[in-house]
């Protein structure tokens, strides 16, 4: 039966489909050629022509294998009004490797867009051999060919499905009426959207997009995949109770954008297609890249700003990061603070800086910076690791990329805030202008810099034997403390030098261990200090205050052979 029911499928597929199947006139290995095939199967397809030729649905061989019958529509050719009603039963239910029967629509006209696709498909559930759903012709007046699919009996076949018929229906109802796709594993697991409505529409900018996952669903988010071409964009969301919302930016400016929406199965934790639409942009306005890591949700934590639908293009300086934590979630606690970091590539090479956010109530604000001058940049926001091991070193992930094209800004890198030096500080803003009061070189404004950094910080030899770091370490709590290591005297200098504007920099590097000075622009040329060894000495574990302007702008030679640059800390 399988050898017969696939050359009645052939021979479907040539003259109803109209189909070209190549110049060999052989079907078959054993010398038949399509005439002989023909002929064995003759009388059995002039009676189903006759019942063609009367208007009655043709039904192919695999429909009378398992007893496959169409109640609605009746005839060939039926004329409706956008919404079709399929109806029938299949005596053989039982035995299928499926209890969906599959529907494949494709309209027989031109579209104006060729990005939709002219196919649709359905998957319609058989309960107790019967089926019965009413289906929307997708788009607008003309005439559709529908094809209904019904799975194999074969447990070697569990994915295979054969057609039992084929027919045409019109259209008279102009009015595009597209549904939302659901692909077989969508129908099955049970995804709902509730919105958008409709499976095609028109919006400006970005599409709110709103479901529900059956209550048995395992994940904790779902996917929401945005393409248009070769271009792919995917945003996280994540599933409270069973339902799931946000706003969807549509990323690539005019145009028809596809949207699919997957959700995770439970048998191998992967996601998979569950429902698609299409929308088209009205507005040429391109949206920033987003990507959300998967500790965005795993860590319970929501972003405010930015939003989804804030532009690709910006200018200005600064950047509003916002959001909060939900202390529900394991590890809340551990989140003290929100680390921020840019990077932007120049020559080849990624220059980054980093910015800490204060955690208060499970909730965060604050200003980041574009400090390098033009370009794109990416924006990444991190928590910090649940499981710090090493206390010499702070761990972090990401949990959300943003990307932006950055017009209109000055190259400002030495001289803005950052992580761990808090140039707009008041406090700090305070002592520097009371430390450099009445001075106006340049070169001396530097030198009271350093002299007061070396004076007033004691040098924190505990810390630095149990190379104990935190990421709230910082200028200000280097002033308000006196004491602290090298990290920390550099922190307060560069700080204290932003801050009245002069361009300063954290150098990093090692001197005999890892270490960190000061480079300091001074009349336009750049001048090295080391406020830490100039502030004294550690004999048996005891600081000795000794203060020294010998690694004030020392000579570069003998500095260099004490001391090893590695880099800048911005």
């Amino acid at each position: 039966m399988q050898i017969w029911r696939s050359l009645f499928m052939l021979f479907l597929n040539v003259v109803i489909g109209g189909v070209l199947v190549g110049c060999s006139q052989s079907v078959d290995t054993q010398g038949n050629n399509e005439n002989d095939v023909l002929l064995e199967i003759n009388d059995d397809l002039i009676k189903r022509q006759e019942q063609h030729e009367e208007g009655n649905i043709w039904l192919m061989e695999y429909a009378h294998e398992i007893g496959f019958s169409l109640d609605a529509p009746a005839i060939e050719g039926s004329e409706v009004n956008t919404t079709l009603e399929i109806k029938g039963s299949i005596e053989e239910a039982d035995k299928l490797n499926d209890d969906h029967i599959y529907l494949q629509i494709a309209y027989e006209g031109e579209f104006e867009d060729e990005k939709i696709p002219n196919v649709f498909y359905h998957f319609i559930p058989v309960e107790e051999g019967h089926f019965s759903e009413e289906v929307a012709l997708h788009h607008g007046e003309g005439e559709y060919n529908v094809r209904v699919h019904v799975s194999s009996h074969e447990e070697s076949e569990s994915e295979s499905y054969y057609a039992t018929t084929s027919f045409n229906v019109v259209n008279k109802d102009k009015e595009i009426a597209r549904e939302i796709e659901y692909t077989r594993f969508g129908t099955k697991q049970g995804v709902e959207l509730a919105f958008p409505e409709v499976g095609l529409s028109e919006e400006s900018g970005s599409v709110y997009v709103s479901g529900e996952v059956p209550e048995d669903y395992s994940g904790d988010m779902v996917f929401v995949h945005v393409e248009q071409g070769s271009q792919n964009e995917r945003v996280i969301l994540p599933v409270e109770g069973r339902e799931f919302s946000g706003d969807i930016p549509l990323y690539f400016g005019e145009g028809v954008h596809l949207i699919k929406v997957q959700t995770m199965a439970e048998e191998d934790e992967l996601y998979y297609d569950a429902a698609t639409f299409y929308v088209t942009n009205k507005t040429a306005i391109e949206y920033t890249r987003t990507t959300h890591f998967n500790q965005y949700v795993e860590r319970g934590v929501t972003i405010d700003e930015p939003a989804l639908t804030t532009e690709l293009a910006r200018s200005g300086l600064t950047y509003s990061i916002s959001g909060e934590i939900d202390e529900t979630v394991p590890g809340a606690d551990d989140i003290s603070h929100i680390i921020v970091t840019t990077l932007k590539e120049e020559d080849g090479e990624e220059v980054e800086a980093g910015y800490v956010l204060p955690v208060e109530d499970y909730s965060f604000a604050g200003d980041i910076y574009f400090r390098f001058g033009e370009g794109t940049y990416d924006v990444i926001i991190n928590v910090p690791e649940r499981d710090q091991q090493d206390q010499s070193m702070f761990y972090y992930s990401g949990i959300m990329k943003v990307t932006h094209e950055v017009n209109d800004i000055e190259d400002k890198r030495s001289t803005l805030p950052s992580r761990g030096i808090e140039a707009d500080h008041p406090l700090i803003i305070e002592k520097a202008n009371a430390i450099t009061n009445d001075i106006e070189d340049e070169r001396e404004i530097a030198k009271a810099v350093y002299e007061f950094v070396a004076t007033h910080v004691d040098y924190d030899v505990d810390k630095m034997e149990r190379d104990t770091f935190n990421i709230g370490d910082s200028a200000v709590k280097t002033l308000k403390s006196g004491t602290g290591v090298c990290q920390d005297y550099a922190f307060l200098t560069v700080a204290l030098l932003r801050s009245i504007g002069m361009e300063a920099n954290y150098i990093e590097g090692d001197a005999g261990l890892r270490h960190a000075w000061v480079e300091v622009k001074v009349d336009g040329e750049w001048l090295t200090m080391d406020p830490t060894w100039g502030a004294g000495y550690v004999v048996d574990g005891e600081f000795i205050e000794h203060y020294r302007l010998d690694y004030f702008d020392p000579d570069p030679d003998v500095f260099a052979e004490t001391h090893t640059r590695k880099g800048v800390l911005y």
